[in-house]
């Protein structure tokens, strides 16, 4: 999955009034003060003084109170707010620029002990007048340090700031005098990996910085727990292609893009070391890789390469790639996953670079060199999410279906960004039929699991990966070849999704009750009930919202944004639902204490999109409450009614729209009726 840029930037702004420096010690404290509840880049000073840096290898030059952003060398480079003080707080960030870029992003970068981790808050897209405005909220672990919230770009051309801030949302909590979390000992807890040794590899995706960090704590708890290692983000393309040398020369690089490996050397370094596989990670993806590498020259602003010499880079980079590793790593990447994320969200191959430049048979081509490069024993995957749901799922076997007549592909790679909604035995099944019609083995790649919106989140979600992982056993057992289960991420604090909570252990290295289900799954027993356990409610009160009062009880899906405005249906006020990465970033409602009864749901709803619905968040199905057909800019009624099966430990559900236009919604209604 996407993550931001791998060099560590320093905290630049010690002593600063305005903005907190760096942590002195890792669990030490600068003692508590003021803190401002809004951070502005003022663009009339220069970074530093104006609340903001430079964030990666590019150029920033102030003019007229704007910053303009030039010589990007990739797609993660721009512009940052450092926020350090803000840890432990939502905050919502917002920025307002413009660029030729297809679209743009905040994310969220912080360290922990040394070990670094992204966060994507939000994207957007530009108006007709070629301006994105984006906005979103994202919640600090409390134990962040170094926090900063940067502009990146889907794309390496200049990008123009007129406004960037970041503020508190809520009530302020300042933590700014205590000091982060301690470390526990992690050799202390038994191992995933000796546990599930007689079924499959137990592998983690892990940063480089754990392997430099001089704190070894991180390292004990890999390999304790792991026997297989997925580097994050050091092999993709963006850490590979060596920007220089093919820009300074393009004629010497053109049919064979310079690369170097400094920023995977730690992570192969170590497991070599300590005899530990690797799952390469990853040759050919639509993200992470620079644009300038599809075009002549490497030129952005000239044409795009040819098929044929397009070809010619694919094929000298996997080539080069897979073979400086096995030169100088013998035997360490077992597996690589060829390609990534190539079929679309809604149906067919995704618009990519590598489609529009090559053409639909980029998959092809790819492990067709793949295999004719790879070294022996060395397995090539196709690799994605939501590759469970069935409608993806067929596309992806349409996709594959010839790579395999080929003899090209070994397996298949299941990422798994899960929720606790997630029917398991739709899953099973999903691995089941690429292993039939496929012939291929089956790796669980990215595995996490969001915590739910329950009274017993931790608790709720050990049960759950229980239930997920005598599930994987009885699958294995039965015969479907489930060779490696890789969670992504060590601990929640170092995940992608660090608010969702989604790993197996704590921040400070403690095992959590995903931990505890996971090994019940195997050796027996069942999670244990924390103490303050709270028993689940029902009420059938029903849920109103219209909002006059200018309030609203639900929040976003993912990375929308919401807002009261006027014009609302028969009064004053109604909610806007804006941003977002796709269409399913809507306004969600929690509706849980509503579990065993049916719920009827009605809502007046308009956007300029051609239809809106009202979906219930079960991961792998989405079934549908209710669809209206709007399009026309006028207030149209919806509902519709849902049973929600006792048993279930939460469920929310949400209104999206088909095409990410914004909609407008009011009198939202949920009531018992059964």
């Amino acid at each position: 999955m996407k993550k931001g840029f791998i060099k560590v930037v320093a905290c630049a702004l010690a002593g600063l009034f305005l903005l907190s420096g760096c942590d002195s010690l890792p669990n030490g404290s600068n003692g508590p003060h003021e803190v401002p509840t809004t951070i502005k880049a003022d663009f009339t000073q220069k970074e530093k003084k104006g609340n903001w840096i430079t964030y990666g290898d590019c150029k920033v030059e102030t003019k007229d109170g704007t910053a303009v952003i030039t010589k990007r060398s990739a797609s993660n480079t721009g512009i940052a707010i450092p926020c350090a003080d803000y840890r432990g707080n939502t905050v919502k960030a917002y920025v307002k620029a413009s660029s030729e870029n297809d679209s743009m992003t905040l994310s969220l970068k912080y360290e922990f002990y040394g070990n670094v981790s992204y966060v994507n808050i939000a994207a957007g897209q530009a108006d007709e007048a070629g301006i994105t405005e984006i906005t979103g909220t994202i919640q600090i672990p409390d134990n962040a340090q170094n926090a900063m919230i940067y502009l990146e770009a889907s794309d390496v051309r200049d990008i123009t700031v007129t406004a960037m801030e970041v503020s508190i949302e809520g009530e302020f909590n300042n933590l700014t005098g205590t000091p982060v979390e301690s470390l526990e000992d992690p050799t202390k807890t038994a191992s995933l990996a000796a546990a599930y040794a007689d079924y499959f590899k137990f592998g983690v995706a892990s940063p480089a910085t754990v392997m430099t960090n001089k704190n070894d704590s991180f390292r004990k708890l890999l390999k304790t727990q792991f026997n297989s290692v997925t580097p994050e983000n050091e092999l993709k393309p963006d850490s590979v292609l060596d920007a220089a040398l093919c820009k300074n020369d393009p004629a010497k690089y053109n049919e064979a893009p310079a690369v170097h490996f400094e920023a995977a050397k730690p992570i192969l370094d170590y497991c070599k070391k300590n005899n530990i596989p690797m799952r390469g990670h990853t040759l050919v993806w639509y993200s992470q890789t620079p644009s300038w590498f599809f075009y002549e020259n490497y030129n952005v602003n000239g044409q795009l390469a040819s098929r044929d010499l397009m070809l010619k880079r694919m094929e000298s980079y996997i080539d080069q790639v897979m073979n400086w590793c096995e030169k100088n790593y013998p035997g360490v990447i077992y597996a690589w996953d060829v390609v990534n994320e190539a079929a679309a969200d809604d149906g067919g191959m995704r618009d990519c670079y590598w489609k529009q430049v090559i053409g639909d048979d980029y998959v092809e081509k790819a492990f067709e060199f793949a295999r004719k490069h790879a070294p022996a024993n060395v397995q090539l995957f196709y690799n994605d999410y939501n590759e469970y749901q069935t409608s993806k799922q067929e596309d992806i076997l349409k996709m594959l279906k010839p790579v395999a007549a080929a003899g090209n592909i070994d397996g298949m790679g299941m990422q798994s960004h899960i929720s606790s909604g997630l029917n398991i035995d739709n899953y099973i099944a999903a691995a089941k039929k690429y292993a039939d019609e496929l012939g291929v083995k089956i790796h669980i790649t990215e595995l996490d699991v969001t915590a739910p919106k329950s009274l017993n989140p931790m608790y709720d979600q050990g049960v759950y990966m229980q239930k997920f992982f005598e599930a994987i056993i009885a699958a294995d057992k039965a015969g479907v070849p489930i060779e490696c289960v890789t969670v992504w991420g060590l601990t929640d604090d170092m995940s992608w999704k660090s608010s969702t909570k989604p790993l197996l252990f704590y921040g400070n290295l403690s095992p959590k009750p995903a931990y505890e289900g996971v090994m019940c799954a195997i050796n027996g027993g069942e999670v244990a009930k924390p103490a303050d356990y709270q028993e689940p409610k029902t009420d059938s009160t029903p849920f109103v919202e219209d909002y006059e009062d200018k309030k609203f009880t639900g929040g976003p899906r993912y990375s929308s944004v919401q807002k009261i405005v006027e014009g609302g249906y028969e009064s004053d006020y109604c909610l806007m639902n804006s941003e977002g990465y796709a269409e399913y970033d809507g306004y969600s409602i929690d509706v849980t204490n509503y579990v065993g009864h049916t719920i009827k749901v009605t809502f007046a709803i308009k956007s300029k999109a051609p239809t809106c619905k009202c979906t219930a968040d079960i991961d792998g199905t989405w079934p549908t409450v209710a669809e209206v057909q709007t399009g026309s800019d006028e207030w149209v009624l919806g509902e519709g009614q849902y049973t929600i099966e006792a048993g279930t430990p939460s469920l929310t559900i949400y209104f999206e729209s088909v095409d990410m236009n914004p909609f407008y919604l009011d009198n939202v209604k949920i009531e018992v009726i059964d």
